[in-house]
């Protein structure tokens, strides 16, 4: 399939991708954007998921002015429908309405035109129609996966489909990990796909934490295994400097998130 000439206004189109839902693709979206802001990067995070957002709902804003749906279809600068989190992290939501079911997705890509900002874009998963139109848009993908056989499967489709649109694929995004015996290995998957795991997010109750309290992790617990190496993605990813925090196993020991994860891990085994 021929590529169509990537938007120069932007410096660059990052598209997360999944090949099934359930893998922590908003979630990681969400996270890598702020930590790239906390960097120094200038960025936007996008909700591409027009059918079933939940960008927005992550970091608890609900109701907007403008959303994407309706700046493409009003034919409107995406720009009406930038909004700043209190983090400072700024976000085009979409809206959760059914009323926008049918938006045309394919008038994303000429609706970005007016970002000056480098931009990450929420895919929907899988291969429909509104995932191969954010797929379209984009200078370079990363795959968010789990590490199991099926979801690497479905990893598989999307890294062929963005070979065909003429897409880089720049690494998987290996999140959730428990490293358990049952899930597949780093160099297994690399293996299976020919595609270098870039990061590797581990499971932590304080994700799920951060989600109920709609405040990302890495601003609700910087220190926390998962922010850590999101915000070394976030380094690698735009070539600013991140050192991890000094002393950070001690400070762990004495962080409130640290001290309530134990005291639930004690009482209320998984």
């Amino acid at each position: 399939m021929e590529r169509k000439n990537t938007i120069r206004y932007i410096k660059m189109i990052r598209g997360i991708l999944s090949g099934k839902g359930g893998v922590g693709k908003t979630t990681i979206t969400v996270n890598l954007g702020l930590a790239m802001h906390k960097l120094g990067e200038n960025v936007v995070v996008l909700d591409g998921d027009i059918k079933n957002p939940n960008l927005g709902l992550q970091l608890g804003i609900f109701n907007y002015n403008i959303t994407l749906q309706e700046a493409i279809e009003k034919q409107i600068s995406l720009l009406e429908a930038l909004y700043i989190h209190e983090t400072g992290l700024r976000f085009i939501p979409a809206h959760i309405s059914l009323k926008f079911l049918e938006t045309d997705a394919s008038k994303l890509r000429s609706s970005l035109k007016d970002i000056p900002y480098d931009l990450l874009i929420d895919s929907p998963p899988g291969l429909n129609k509104e995932s191969l139109a954010v797929l379209e848009c984009c200078d370079e993908i990363l795959i968010v996966s789990e590490p199991f056989l099926p979801d690497i499967t479905d990893c598989m489709k999307t890294i062929e489909m963005a070979r065909e649109f003429g897409v880089k694929v720049n690494g998987i995004i290996l999140n959730k990990v428990r490293d358990k015996d049952y899930e597949l290995k780093k160099e297994e998957i690399e293996g299976i796909t020919n595609i270098k795991i870039i990061s590797t997010i581990p499971f932590e109750e304080d994700i799920l934490k951060s989600l109920s309290l709609k405040n990302p992790i890495v601003n609700y617990y910087p220190l926390s295994k998962a922010s850590v190496c999101i915000f070394q993605l976030a380094s690698l990813l735009s070539g600013r400097k991140y050192k991890i925090p000094r002393f950070i196993e001690l400070r762990r020991l004495f962080s409130i998130q640290d001290i309530q994860s134990k005291f639930m891990k004690l009482f209320y085994p998984i």
